[in-house]
């Protein structure tokens, strides 16, 4: 539109917009529960940028409420409502139907607990921010966690949050959760920052402390299989002589194994165990702490 405020329907200059937050977002009957975080300054940032176009124009948005949590955020959305005369209403929209060319926006304001209805030419939606289709797919291909949004999971939050269960493998931006542009390129240069410290080295340390499979008396029961978070624990064959498969029983690859415990805790026949962690050493040192 060569930067012309324009209506898709028609082309025409909107006299009046209402925008309408959490389109999607924060509603468990639409199965997004989650706050899609970029909404809120996005439609204060359209706002603005509509009556800088359209200075005649009438520009409303409805919230429920303005999460404005980053550096200089508040003051942005405080200069769209004082400076460029934007009205916030506090309410959730009830209904937007089409009368006479007009969409007609029902709602509530409940600072002042009246009832709205504007007259618009155009409604804008802050749909919700979701997880591209068959991202799920790729966290299986690669071994890492994802949430039932099919975001993917990192390690952990506060201390590896850009790291993933799956070693060599980091996560930046919004396949992990909603996120805006400044906080996708921090996370950007973490995440590149971890890659580069695994690069520069000559050699890579691995956890000396890995699970390690009793075959012996290994059932097969491939608990541990399911709970490892890495992937790490993979079947094993075991072939006599003549190359037919007598059974199977679990392998761990020490390589991936990060010796979190879990299969440890999980084995029904006790036949997995961490190496410096085995039953008995722990036994001995608590009888030793008993004695």
């Amino acid at each position: 539109t060569g930067g012309e405020m324009q209506r898709p329907s028609d082309g025409k200059t909107p006299e009046t917009v209402v925008f309408v937050h959490c389109a999607g977002s924060r509603d468990e009957s639409k199965g997004v529960s989650y706050c899609s975080k970029i909404c809120c300054m996005y439609s204060a940032k359209h706002t603005m940028l509509y009556k800088h176009k359209v200075h005649h124009g009438k520009a409303y948005s409805f919230y429920m409420d303005i999460r404005a949590g980053g550096k200089n955020y508040e003051e942005f959305v405080r200069r769209a409502i004082e400076e460029d005369g934007a009205n916030f209403i506090r309410g959730r929209v009830s209904r937007v139907y089409e009368r006479n060319g007009k969409l007609i926006v029902m709602g509530a304001d409940t600072l002042s607990g009246r009832q709205m209805k504007i007259e618009a030419d155009m409604v804008v939606l802050a749909t919700a921010m979701v997880a591209r289709k068959g991202s799920d797919k790729l966290a299986q291909t690669l071994g890492i966690s994802y949430d039932k949004y099919n975001f993917y999971s990192e390690s952990h939050p506060k201390l590896r949050p850009v790291e993933t269960n799956t070693a060599g493998i980091f996560l930046a931006g919004a396949c992990q959760s909603p996120k805006d542009i400044p906080e996708t390129v921090a996370q950007a240069s973490a995440a590149a920052s971890k890659v580069m410290g695994l690069l520069s080295k000559e050699m890579l340390e691995r956890e000396p402390i890995t699970a390690v499979v009793n075959e012996a008396n290994c059932i097969a029961c491939y608990d541990c299989l399911n709970i490892c978070p890495y992937g790490a624990i993979t079947a094993k064959e075991i072939k006599d002589r003549d190359g037919n498969v007598i059974r199977e029983v679990a392998e761990v690859n020490d390589g991936v194994c990060q010796g979190c415990g879990l299969c440890n805790a999980a084995c029904r026949s006790k036949t997995i165990e961490l190496r410096g962690f085995k039953d008995d050493q722990i036994f001995a040192e608590i009888n030793s702490l008993a004695a």
